[in-house]
């Protein structure tokens, strides 16, 4: 992508990252500094500030039937460099491409060969987005709303809060009839849950007695954690983010027991599937995750996840899902687009039988900002069905602290090292776009304010020129929480280094992280790569592609894998050039440190459709546990009944109808005696 500064945009937005490892949901969202920069030019231009469709270079087969289980990876390895995963009943192997061939010269390729059915990238989902707040049932508006305001709010569009006095899912008035879930098992396909959290503990699906794999076969030592990671690979699906717990808890909090909150399924039995890990998940994980959930008994399916592609892989198992009787319930996406026009998000636009798709409401029961809808004039071809709470839903979660560079910090604290070039310095520079006047501060490099001229002012000028044979370092030790999960490095990051080709760079900007103090760069640190937008890949060396390109941009949060379970984190950048003089340098700005841990005791407000879906499938669940006799298509035609005619729905969901507890399970004859059996 080309960086055209003639057409830059005239207003800059603000570039909120998630970073989930490989598939999409719903995390806290890191705020820029509004007051010193609106980023949304560098945002829209910047593609490296967008969430990646697919893993590079990797893939998932799907083989004919008439290929034996025997030969899946025998036949694989004959496709690719590289074999993954197995799965039998889906009929698919995981892969990865030689590095000398491009995604679609790999996908041509291998459609070409006779024993395949299908071939798609490891597609990328994500959670959505979400931002923490307050305390105590009272908050818990979704269940019954009397008007009552959410105290210091994370939502408050279009004056939502305080509410409006009964538009809510009427929970009480379900819970008159039945407060019971035990007799469903919900399965929670997100980034894991923090199973020994106190007002969960009691309501885990218990795995211990035994539990089978995706493709049916037993899985040694059964599943003692309450059920499987597949984004680690073991049988410990421990939430490392917060967002897990947080649907899990909506879902199926323990009630009545003078402890935090209630789920809204009292005594669920609440299966944690981990198919995201940090940065997101693979649709053949989450596949992974639906096979081994159906086999393992849930008959609802909570999936607050959602990415920009459709995988074939991820709907044959949503599929074995329906051939087996189980709802699946999905997040309509935060991206507060029109489905039908805009943009696309999947497994929401999928057709299942079987699945749902639920757009998030506010307290007074608007669509909320972020919300994804669809408006197709066809209303049975509509994606989003149903509208849920969705903003300021409280819920457990874990601690959070993020720590932001300041003019202070950013002068006083990093150390410059180095022995030739001018150091990285702070300041604040002022410009314009199309006559608008911005200001941006951070460390610069060379020391003037050159870069943002290059990059954001006519006559677009030349920075100053960097020495040849430039090395300059500049690193911080931020001290942090050593029980963090999840470490995240929020920033944005300009780097003007000449470039050749694809993967060659003349001179560059380089990240390096480590869980000592010292610099990274000598200290046995670890680089840190981002997309680039330019090029297409991930690089671990930032420069323009060419002469033509303009600047290497990038708002992608970096995970510090290794900096967990530290209590210090030094981050630093490097500025190297070649022989000749040259007009590289960098700009690293918006700087801040991001850590999650779990505890067994912390709760908070969270936004977005991840947070609208486990309200639905709590409702499904509720429904589905009181009368057992119930399949999925007489869950839904009640959630239809039931559900309550709302003029935000009514053009951009197929049902037009807000969830409601009370209507949808008020007069249901309870059936007793009847077992669900697995075919």
């Amino acid at each position: 992508m080309n960086f055209n500064k003639k057409t830059l945009s005239k207003t800059l937005i603000v570039v909120t990252m998630l970073v989930v490892t490989n598939i999409l949901i719903s995390e806290p969202i890191w705020k820029l500094n509004q007051s010193t920069f609106n980023f949304d030019a560098l945002g829209s231009k910047s593609k490296s500030g967008e969430k990646l469709p697919y893993l590079p270079g990797e893939v998932v087969i799907t083989f004919k039937k008439q290929v034996p289980d025997s030969e899946l990876v025998h036949q694989t390895s004959k496709l690719a460099a590289n074999t993954g995963v197995i799965n039998l009943k889906g009929h698919f192997t995981t892969a990865k491409l030689a590095e000398s061939e491009t995604m679609e010269q790999g996908l041509a390729r291998i459609k070409k060969d006779p024993n395949v059915e299908s071939v798609e990238p490891r597609y990328l989902y994500y959670k959505q987005a979400s931002a923490p707040n307050d305390p105590g049932f009272p908050q818990l508006w979704g269940h019954n709303n009397s008007g009552q305001a959410i105290t210091s709010p994370s939502y408050t569009a279009n004056s939502s809060n305080p509410g409006t006095s009964g538009k809510d899912m009427n929970v009480l008035g379900a819970w008159d009839v039945t407060t019971s879930c035990n007799n469903t098992i919900v399965a929670v396909l997100d980034t894991g849950v923090t199973y020994t959290h106190e007002d969960l503990v009691g309501n885990m699906w218990n795995g211990s007695g035994g539990c089978v794999n995706q493709n049916g076969t037993a899985i040694g030592g059964g599943c003692p954690n309450h059920g499987y990671d597949f984004a680690s690979g073991d049988n410990n699906p421990r939430d490392e983010e917060g967002h897990g717990t947080h649907v899990a808890m909506t879902i199926g909090a323990v009630g009545n027991n003078n402890v935090g909150i209630s789920g809204v399924c009292q005594s669920a039995k609440i299966m944690a599937v981990r198919v995201l890990g940090l940065g997101g998940g693979t649709n053949d994980n989450i596949a992974n995750g639906i096979y081994f959930a159906v086999r393992n008994g849930a008959k609802v399916i909570n999936m607050s996840l959602g990415g920009s592609s459709y995988s074939s892989t991820i709907n044959s198992a949503i599929e074995f899902a329906r051939t087996n009787d189980v709802l699946v319930v999905v997040a309509a996406g935060n991206d507060g687009k029109n489905l039908n026009t805009d943009g696309a998000a999947y497994p929401c636009e999928n057709t299942n039988l079987n699945l749902i798709c639920i757009s998030a409401l506010d307290q007074k029961h608007a669509l909320a900002n972020f919300s994804n809808y669809d408006s197709n004039a066809t209303v049975a071809s509509r994606s989003a069905d149903f509208g849920a709470p969705g903003t300021n839903i409280y819920s457990g979660y874990g601690v959070e602290t993020t720590v932001a560079e300041t003019p202070t910090s950013y002068a006083n604290d990093w150390v410059n090292v180095g022995v030739s070039g001018n150091p990285f310095t702070y300041h604040t520079c002022s410009f314009s776009i199309s006559g608008s006047p911005l200001t941006l501060s951070g460390l610069y490099l060379p020391n003037d304010c050159s870069v943002i001229g290059w990059n954001f002012t006519a006559p677009y000028a030349n920075p100053t020129a960097m020495p040849a044979f430039s090395n300059r370092v500049v690193y911080k030790n931020f001290t942090i929480d050593s029980a963090a999960t999840n470490v995240l490095l929020h920033q944005v990051l300009i780097s003007d280094g000449e470039g050749y080709d694809s993967t060659t760079c003349y001179d560059y900007t380089e990240m390096y992280h480590s869980p000592t103090a010292g610099n990274p760069f000598t200290g046995g640190g670890t680089a840190i790569s981002l997309f680039d937008s330019l090029r297409g890949v991930y690089m671990d060396k930032f420069c323009r592609r060419d002469s033509s390109e303009y600047s290497f941009r990038s708002t992608e949060s970096a995970i510090l894998k290794q900096c967990a379970g530290s209590s210090t984190c030094s981050v630093g950048y490097r500025f190297t050039s070649d022989g000749s003089v040259n007009n590289g340098g960098a700009l690293a700005t918006e700087i801040s440190i991001y850590t999650w841990k779990p505890t067994n005791n912390a709760y908070t407000n969270l936004n977005g459709t991840s947070m609208a879906t486990p309200n639905a499938a709590g409702v499904a669940a509720l429904i589905r546990s009181y009368n057992q006799s119930f399949t999925y298509q007489d869950v839904i035609t009640k959630l239809i009944e039931g559900g309550v005619t709302e003029t935000a729905l009514t053009g951009t969901t197929r049902y037009g109808k807000a969830i409601n507890a009370n209507a949808s399970i008020k007069h249901l004859k309870q059936v007793t005696g009847v077992t669900a059996v697995l075919q």
